[in-house]
């Protein structure tokens, strides 16, 4: 997800922990506040300094760490690209969660569920998932989702897929979806009161699947 994926564990959750305090004021505020982030971490990045994987990360988020935080907390990981962030609120618009790293990249989740990302290249710009919400609430076995993304030509694709769902024996929740030219198979799992603590989505072709723990 950016440089800023290369920074020391120490400097994910300090970005976590401001920027949860900076969505709590302005905008303008805000960007100021991300953009000096994205400058630090730049600037103390030593060479060769590895970048911190996913265990790395959620060992840092003690309580501790995350009583000061306003508002959830996600670890994401893209497995494609062997990257992993902590990822804060930013806010929150008809019941659309935006999540930022502090170098710009956003994840849009409705009811834990991604309908849109920004800065990781070949983004999901929007998604319709109201029948999967559904059927992760046990409101059917199949169900429609449909992707939009930009072409090479910058003009909006809409791909409609025709989605299943089956719980596995570990809790699991598998979701396969097909189209005419692809298949992906999502899986979540959901705490008892029907929310998605964990969950494996697929982005895109050239992106992936993103693996998004809620952590707070």
């Amino acid at each position: 997800m950016g440089q800023v994926l290369a920074m020391k564990s120490g400097m994910a959750i300090m970005a976590a922990l401001v920027l949860a305090l900076a969505g709590c004021g302005n905008t303008e505020n805000r960007d100021v506040l991300t953009k000096q982030l994205f400058e630090l971490f730049t600037t103390a990045q030593g060479a060769g300094e590895p970048a911190p994987d996913a265990a790395a990360l959620r060992a840092s988020l003690t309580p501790q760490v995350l009583a000061p935080v306003d508002g959830p907390v996600l670890l994401v990981e893209l497995p494609a690209r062997d990257a992993a962030a902590v990822l804060t609120r930013i806010g929150t618009n008809r019941g659309v969660e935006t999540f930022l790293t502090p170098d710009g990249i956003s994840l849009s989740l409705a009811n834990g569920l991604v309908v849109a990302t920004r800065g990781l290249g070949f983004d999901l710009m929007s998604a319709d998932v109201n029948d999967v919400a559904r059927a992760l609430r046990g409101g059917g076995a199949t169900g429609n989702r449909i992707h939009r993304h930009l072409d090479g030509e910058n003009q909006l694709i809409a791909t409609s897929f025709v989605c299943s769902y089956a719980r596995r024996p570990d809790g699991q929740i598998a979701e396969t979806c097909e189209s005419p030219d692809r298949t992906f198979t999502n899986s979540y799992l959901t705490d008892s009161s029907g929310n998605i603590r964990t969950s494996r989505q697929w982005i895109s072709a050239e992106t992936g699947y993103i693996v998004i723990e809620k952590i707070k």
